[in-house]
């Protein structure tokens, strides 16, 4: 039993980062069924512990990591889910901050993974996968943030959304500022969400930047190390001759 348990953990960690990755996604692909704020809020408390929980194992390569990581998602999850029994609105700016924090130490973690890697496998094209759709999380949160101190800070087109009361919940607006965050990313730009101060029009403009710019540089990136290794591997029968003589 216990061999078995340890080839499950074993099979996990060899493909963290595909489960990673299938976890981001599940926050962005509920949004079409949540029909209520209750149930959107408890959807994405959910979706996002288990974001959380695969965050963990993607970066679990190192002790120290993991540690620092468990601490930041239990702070995150303990934040998270007072943040429904007491309303208070420094628990739920501190809770946004915690969360946005992890998700960027975690895509920190990952960026780092990609740039050690000496081949283009299916872990480090998953990892870059990843911190792309990390990239649009943690723009969420940071506009969340910002909009909880500054409720001025974006228009939304009223005919579109039903807005849920200031501060009620650390994930009330989130699920709307997932949606906007990954629009600008892709440079998409509906109009029906859209930045009405100045903090808010460079962050905004920040996220559609770094967005390409990442598109740009990981894709001639991982192209280079592809280059290198079939190099790499044209290069070692010549060497191998060569001893041999």
């Amino acid at each position: 039993m216990k061999a078995q348990l340890l080839q499950i953990r074993d099979a996990i960690f060899r493909r963290r980062f595909l489960f990673l990755f299938l976890a981001l996604l599940v926050p962005y692909l509920i949004h079409p069924l949540i029909a209520t704020e209750v149930v959107g809020i408890v959807l994405l408390d959910l979706a996002f512990s288990l974001v959380l929980i695969m965050g963990v194992f993607a970066v679990s390569e190192r002790k120290h990591l993991a540690i620092t990581a468990l601490a930041l998602v239990l702070l995150a999850q303990a934040l998270t889910w007072t943040s429904h029994a007491v309303s208070n609105h420094l628990l739920i700016l501190t809770g946004t901050a915690v969360n946005g924090l992890y998700l960027i130490y975690t895509a920190g973690l990952l960026l780092r993974h990609v740039i050690r890697s000496r081949a283009p496998t299916s872990n480090t094209i998953f990892a870059a996968l990843c911190i792309y759709l990390l990239l649009g999380f943690i723009w969420a949160f940071v506009y969340s943030f910002l909009q909880d101190l500054d409720p001025g800070a974006f228009f939304f087109d009223q005919r579109l959304f039903n807005l849920p009361a200031r501060g009620k919940h650390l994930f009330s607006e989130l699920y709307y500022f997932i949606y906007f965050s990954f629009t600008t990313l892709t440079t998409l730009g509906f109009g029906d969400i859209m930045p009405a101060s100045p903090w808010s029009r460079m962050l905004v403009s920040m996220e559609a930047v770094l967005g390409q710019l990442y598109l740009v540089v990981m894709v001639t990136y991982l192209i280079g190390l592809h280059i290198n290794e079939r190099n790499a591997a044209r290069n070692r029968p010549a060497e191998n001759s060569e001893k041999n003589k």
